[in-house]
C-alpha cells in the first residue's frame, strides 16, 4: 500500500495520456491540464509527506495550516504559467484552471478511498462533491481572478497574492469544517460555491450574445 498512489497514477494517467494523443486539438488542451493536475497530486503527496516528517504538528494541524498552502501553491503554478506565457482567452483559462483542480482531486480521492480500510458508496459521493469539487473551485477561483488582472501590471502581483490567499483560506476552512461537528456544512461548501458560478457563467454568456446582436 506504500506505493498505492504511484500504482493509481500510472493506471489513471497513462490511458488519459494515450487518449489525448488521438483527440482533436480543441479537446486536447483540457485533457492535458487534467493530466497536469493528476501529476501535481503525486508531487503534492510527496511534499506533504516531507512536511509531515519535519514539522512537529498533528495531522489535524497540518491539514489546517500546512497542506492548504502547499497544495494551492502547487496547483496554481501551471495556471499562472499558462496565463502569463500564453495569454489565453478567459474561456480557455477557466477550463484549464478547473481541469487542473479536478485532475488533482481524481487521484487524491482514489488514493484516499482505496487507502481506507472501510469505505462505502456514500464516502465516494461525499469525496466527489466535497474534496473533489473543492480542489476544482480553488484553482478555478485563481483562474477567474487572473483573467481580470493578468493585463494590469500594477494589479497582477497584488491580485495574484490575494487570489492565492483566498484559495488557501477556502481550502483550510473546508478541511477544518469536515473534521469538526459541522462537517455537513463543509461537505456542502464546495457545491454551494459551484452553483453560483454556474449561474454567473450562464448569465454572462447570455449578455455576451445579446451584445453581439
Amino acid at each position: 500500500m506504500d506505493h498505492l498512489i504511484y500504482i493509481l497514477f500510472v493506471s489513471i494517467f497513462v490511458p488519459i495520456l494515450l487518449m489525448a494523443c488521438l483527440v482533436e486539438k480543441k479537446a486536447r488542451q483540457p485533457i492535458i491540464f487534467v493530466l497536469i493536475g493528476i501529476f501535481l497530486s503525486v508531487f503534492a503527496s510527496e511534499i506533504n509527506a516531507y512536511l509531515r516528517h519535519v514539522l512537529p504538528m498533528s495531522t489535524y494541524e497540518l491539514t489546517i495550516m500546512v497542506t492548504p498552502i502547499s497544495e494551492e501553491l502547487i496547483k496554481a503554478f501551471p495556471i499562472l504559467l499558462f496565463a502569463t506565457l500564453f495569454m489565453p482567452k478567459k474561456e480557455a483559462l477557466f477550463t484549464a484552471s478547473l481541469a487542473v483542480g479536478i485532475g488533482f482531486a481524481v487521484l487524491e480521492n482514489a488514493f484516499y478511498l482505496l487507502n481506507s480500510h472501510t469505505f462505502h458508496m456514500m464516502d465516494a459521493v461525499i469525496r466527489a462533491f466535497g474534496a473533489g469539487l473543492m480542489h476544482g473551485m480553488c484553482t478555478l477561483l485563481v483562474g477567474v481572478g487572473i483573467s481580470f488582472v493578468k493585463k494590469k501590471t500594477k494589479l497582477f502581483v497584488v491580485g495574484t497574492f490575494a487570489l492565492l490567499s483566498t484559495a488557501i483560506t477556502y481550502h483550510a476552512i473546508y478541511n477544518m469544517l469536515v473534521q469538526s461537528d459541522f462537517r455537513i456544512i463543509g461537505y456542502f461548501l464546495p457545491i454551494s460555491t459551484y452553483i453560483p458560478f454556474i449561474v454567473w457563467r450562464i448569465k454572462n454568456k447570455k449578455e455576451t450574445k445579446e451584445k453581439k446582436r
